[in-house]
Parts: structure tokens; sequence; C-alpha cells
């Protein structure tokens, strides 16, 4: 091949003059590496600081239920107290009524026991848990119209 007369021939004495056109090249790519570094060492950094924030802002989301669901919880436990507590009223209830029928029962047993061995006037049969008869009222008297 025959050398173009644009290239000079590496044996020519153009040749060895011709080198300082191109000691640019290595500092061109020193530069470039170097900003490649800086480019990558910011975009560590900013990953890392927008990890960060993400965590901050989970752990805020977080506090936010947690705080929900005690609110919740405080409710529920709140409903669950006064349904505890009309319960317990319902059954103290229960238990005076139940008493209260025991005392009625005891009560009735022993009128009917009084009224047996008590025995009817003039031999008349005993008439069991009715009342006795009351005297017959007095009729009303309505008083006469004014004229």
């Amino acid at each position: 091949m025959t050398p173009t007369p644009e290239q000079p021939q590496a044996n020519s004495p153009a040749a060895s003059t011709s080198p300082a056109p191109l000691a640019w090249v290595p500092w061109l790519q020193a530069g470039v590496t170097a900003m490649l570094v800086v480019l990558f060492l910011v975009i560590v950094g900013k990953a890392r600081q927008q990890s960060a924030t993400i965590r901050q802002l989970q752990e805020r989301v977080e506090g936010l239920e947690n705080s929900r669901a005690l609110e919740r919880t405080t409710g529920l436990e709140q409903q669950l107290r006064s349904a505890v507590e009309r319960l317990q009223a319902v059954e103290r209830n229960s238990a005076r009524i139940d008493g209260l029928s025991r005392e009625a029962a005891s009560l009735r047993a022993e009128l009917s026991r009084l009224r047996g061995t008590a025995g009817a006037p003039n031999g008349a049969p005993s008439r069991g848990d009715e009342p006795p008869l009351l005297p017959p009222l007095p009729p009303l008297k309505t008083p006469a119209p004014a004229n």
C-alpha cells in the first residue's frame, strides 16, 4: 500500500513531528472517566437519599396506621365494656327477678298452708289460693244537675 498524502509514513520525518495534535486524547479520556465517576457517585448519593426519604415516609405511614388501629381498638374496647356492663345489669336484674319469684312462690305456699290449717268457719270448705271476698261497694251517687 502506498501512503496517501494526508497520512505521513511511520518512517518519514513528518511522522515524528505530528504526535503533538494527539496529545490531548489521554487528557480527554481522563476527563470523561472522571466525569463518569462523579456522575456515578452523584447517582449513588441520590439513590441513598431517596431510600432514606422512602424509609421515613414508610415509618410515618406505619405510625398513622398504628394510630388508627389504636383508635379503633379503643372504640371497640369501650363498646365491649358497655356491653359487659349491660349484660351484668341484666344478670343482676334476672337474679332479683328469680329471687322475687321464689319469694312469691314461698309466700303463696305459706298462704295456702295457712288457709288450709285455719280451716273455714262454720265448716265451709277452703277456697285455696283465691283471695277472700270483699263486701260490695256502696252505689255511687251522682250529683243532681244544677238548674
